[in-house]
């Protein structure tokens, strides 16, 4: 074994989990866009007090 097998392991740990939370982040920001979008498309037609409610 090398003498840096061990830490070049423990990076490419590193680096998968990390590249995971990137594009779990960027799915999650994208969802929460849409959610936004709708949201406001269902603010404007509903009336009064019911979209109030919803905010």
């Amino acid at each position: 074994m090398k003498h840096n097998e061990g830490r070049r392991k423990r990076e490419e740990g590193r680096r998968k989990r990390e590249e995971g939370r990137r594009k779990r982040e960027e799915g999650r920001r994208q969802e929460a866009e849409g959610r936004r979008q709708k949201e406001g498309g269902r603010r404007q037609k509903a009336g009064g007090q019911k979209a109030r409610k919803k905010e």
